[in-house]
């Protein structure tokens, strides 16, 4: 469509609000349905808990959303280091391309490390006992790795806010223009 109403026309900032808004919709609807449509059916083995019936939705829904974040992010990645020269390496005295390499490092070795030290004992969840060793340390691996990341993002707008890189910077700047 290359229209004057076609996506080439649009700038990245409404492309992604249109994609935005149909996110929600979409999540509105799914999660809408799911909980007025048969949410109080009891479950047959147990009375105790609700069956809903559209349980299956809202997972494919949800798996559907983080296969596409996950392709997604892989294309972006993929894209970004392709179109990448070495003239990009810095931006505005940034070295853009150590903080893209260190972010993946950081990634990879949070996840490899916190998969090894991730726990393997047993679960029971609702009165099912979950054993499988993988799965279990998979699940404290994302667990953990998310509050690494987490951690780590936070103390990095904490020393971004704090002004003492740009302040050293600014020194370093200032004392390179003295001599």
């Amino acid at each position: 469509m290359t229209g004057q109403h076609g996506l080439d026309k649009l700038t990245t900032e409404q492309v992604s609000t249109r994609v935005l808004y149909v996110l929600v919709a979409l999540a509105v609807i799914v999660f809408g349905a799911f909980f007025l449509i048969g949410y109080d059916v009891p479950y047959g083995e147990n009375p105790e808990f609700n069956a809903p019936r559209l349980t299956d939705l809202v997972l494919v829904f949800i798996y559907v959303l983080v296969a596409l974040a996950a392709l997604l992010a892989v294309v972006a990645v993929a894209l970004s280091l392709k179109m990448r020269d070495k003239a990009q390496e810095t931006a505005n005295n940034i070295p853009s391309a150590r903080i893209a390499w260190g972010t993946a490092a950081l990634l990879f070795a949070s996840l490899l490390v916190t998969f090894l030290s991730g726990s393997a004992e047993p679960v029971t969840v609702n009165g099912v006992a979950y054993a499988d060793k993988f799965w279990l340390k998979a699940t404290d691996m994302f667990i953990n790795t998310s509050f690494v990341l987490l951690g780590v993002a936070v103390c990095g707008v904490a020393l971004g806010l704090s002004g003492y890189c740009r302040k050293t910077g600014v020194r370093k700047i200032k004392n390179m223009t003295r001599k």
